[in-house]
C-alpha cells in the first residue's frame, strides 16, 4: 500500500506524473469516477491495522492531494470495486465478505449498503457502465461472475462463469461512443 496518486494523459504516450497523495496509506480497494471527481473506497491499509475503511476523493481536473470523502461501513482489505451511473462501489473483501457498498460521487458522505454478492471473496475485480456492474473471479481461483443494476440497490445475481478461475485480476468494460 502507498499514498501516491499518479496519472497519465490517455491521448498521449509517456510516463505517469504525480497527481498528489491519498489521506492514508492504502491499496486493493474500490471506487469509481465521473467527469468531475474520482473516489477511492476502503482497501488494505498500512501497519498496524492492514485494513482501511477510508473513502477519499480527488477533483479530476486539478492535481492535488485527496480529501476525506467519508467511510465504508466495514473495515476489511482486499476489496474490488467499480463505478457508474454516478456511483462508486466497493465489493467483497478478505476471504468471505460478500458485502457491496456504494457512495454517490457528487455528494460527500459515508458508504451505504447496496446488497450482497452471490459468493464472498477477496482478490476480485469488477467493471461497469452506467447501467450494470459485473464482478469477475476472486481468491482461490474463483470462476464466479455476478451482476447488478448500478442504480438499484439489491443483491447481485449469477451472470455466468469465467472460462478458468482468476484471482487479483483486472476487468474492463467498453462504453459505446
Amino acid at each position: 500500500p502507498d499514498v501516491t496518486i499518479d496519472y497519465v494523459t490517455i491521448s498521449t504516450t509517456g510516463n505517469s506524473t504525480d497527481f498528489g497523495d491519498l489521506t492514508v496509506t492504502k491499496g486493493d480497494g474500490g471506487g469509481g469516477e465521473n467527469d468531475t471527481r474520482g473516489v477511492t473506497m476502503g482497501g488494505d491499509g498500512g501497519a498496524p491495522s492492514y485494513a482501511s475503511n477510508v473513502c477519499d476523493y480527488i477533483t479530476m481536473a486539478t492535481a492535488g492531494n485527496a480529501i476525506d470523502f467519508g467511510d465504508c461501513a466495514i473495515n476489511v482489505g482486499n476489496r474490488g470495486g467499480t463505478g457508474g451511473g454516478g456511483r462508486a462501489m466497493v465489493i467483497g473483501g478478505n476471504a468471505t465478505y460478500n458485502t457491496m457498498e456504494y457512495v454517490t460521487i457528487a455528494t460527500i458522505g459515508n458508504a451505504t449498503d447496496f446488497g450482497d454478492l452471490t459468493v464472498g471473496a477477496r482478490g476480485l475485480d469488477a467493471c461497469s457502465n452506467d447501467t450494470r456492474g459485473v464482478r469477475c473471479g476472486g481468491y482461490n481461483q474463483q470462476t464466479t461472475m455476478d451482476y447488478w443494476t448500478m442504480l438499484t440497490a439489491a443483491n447481485a445475481v449469477d451472470f455466468g462463469d469465467l472460462t478458468t478461475g482468476r484471482q487479483y485480476n483486472g476487468c474492463m468494460s467498453g462504453v459505446p461512443l
